[in-house]
């Protein structure tokens, strides 16, 4: 399981990266299919970094992924319905440490992927809102494809944001939640004992 989620969450990062747009661009399908070849080079370009130095590519990830990820509405949805029985302050600790957790599974992995391809699939008609975007996506790796779609939303400075991947039937906010919840479980519900073990659970 560890596995698995360590590859959804990489991959997250690398459709991730070729979205950084706002409402005023073009649209999701467009940016990602001019950019697709730009990511590959950076992810086969700062792979060297992270063996001599680890915190600045750790840094770097950081700095390409954070922006089009909504960290915080994400690690709402995880909470699920632990959220509203917590505190003001354990919901900024986990939102961060949902959020470091994340980016540093992401640079301890990001290596293994660096020779992954993206194909951004032509844009099915969508029936949600136009604040609201679904893009399906084929994961093709050196010995099979996987087929993903991520959700995407219009924050309120009209940039997308992820709020949700899915990748071969895996539900990256599902899988999150039942770990949350198992965490709860486990720690009799109380939820500092769960942030503070949740980085190291993932």
């Amino acid at each position: 399981m560890r596995k698995t989620l360590k590859q959804l969450l990489v991959l997250t990062i690398f459709i991730g990266n070729s979205l950084v747009i706002t409402a005023e661009s073009i649209s999701a399908h467009e940016h990602a299919e001019r950019t697709h070849n730009n990511i590959i080079l950076i992810l086969q370009t700062k792979n060297a970094l992270f063996e001599e130095d680890s915190e600045l590519f750790i840094q770097e990830i950081s700095n390409a992924f954070s922006p089009i990820v909504d960290f915080q509405r994400i690690a709402r949805n995880v909470m699920g319905k632990h959220y509203k029985n917590s505190t003001d302050s354990q919901k900024e600790r986990f939102s961060e440490a949902f959020r470091s957790s994340l980016l540093n599974t992401y640079s301890k992995t990001l290596i293994e992927f660096k020779d992954e391809k993206i194909k951004v699939l032509p844009p099915k008609k969508q029936l949600n809102s136009p604040n609201k975007v679904k893009v399906h996506i084929e994961i093709i790796t050196s010995s099979k494809s996987y087929p993903g779609v991520y959700s995407m939303y219009l924050d309120k400075n009209d940039e997308w944001k992820i709020i949700n991947i899915v990748i071969n039937g895996i539900n990256l906010g599902i899988t999150f939640r039942s770990q949350f919840y198992s965490l709860m479980k486990k720690n009799n519900n109380d939820i500092s004992t769960v942030i503070d073990k949740w980085i190291t659970s993932v």
